[in-house]
C-alpha cells in the first residue's frame, strides 16, 4: 500500500526529475508525524542536495553541529505544535527552517 508519505517522495522525485531545486513542505494540516515522515523529509532532504563543497558530507555535518547550516532547498511551512515538538526532538530544526508566512517561506529561497 503506498502511504501519504510515499505518495509525497514520490511527488518530489517526478518534480526533482523535472528541474525543482527548491520545495516548501506545507505541514499545516498534519497533525502529528511518525517515523515515516521524518524519513520522508530526510529522504527529499538528500535528493534536493547538491554537489557543491558546502553541501559536501563532512560540511553539512561540521555545519549542523555548529548551527550554522540550513539547507537552501527544502523549507518547512507552519507545523502544528506537535510536529514541531517531535521536529525538535529529533533535530530536524537544527537543518530546516520553519516559517510561518508563504511570504517570508519564498523570500527565504
Amino acid at each position: 500500500a503506498v502511504t501519504e508519505t510515499d505518495g509525497l517522495v514520490q511527488r518530489a522525485e517526478q518534480e526533482i526529475a523535472a528541474g525543482m531545486r527548491f520545495l516548501l513542505v506545507d505541514l499545516s494540516e498534519v497533525p502529528y508525524m511518525a517515523t515515516a515522515g521524518l524519513r520522508a523529509l530526510d529522504t527529499i532532504y538528500e535528493l534536493l542536495r547538491s554537489d557543491t563543497p558546502d553541501e559536501s558530507p563532512e560540511a553539512l555535518k561540521a555545519g549542523i553541529a555548529s548551527g550554522t547550516y540550513k539547507s537552501p532547498h527544502l523549507k518547512l511551512f507552519k507545523p502544528t505544535k506537535h510536529v514541531v515538538e517531535v521536529l525538535k526532538m529529533t533535530g530536524h530544526d537544527m537543518f530546516l527552517d520553519i516559517y510561518y508566512t508563504v511570504q517570508d517561506a519564498i523570500a527565504s529561497f
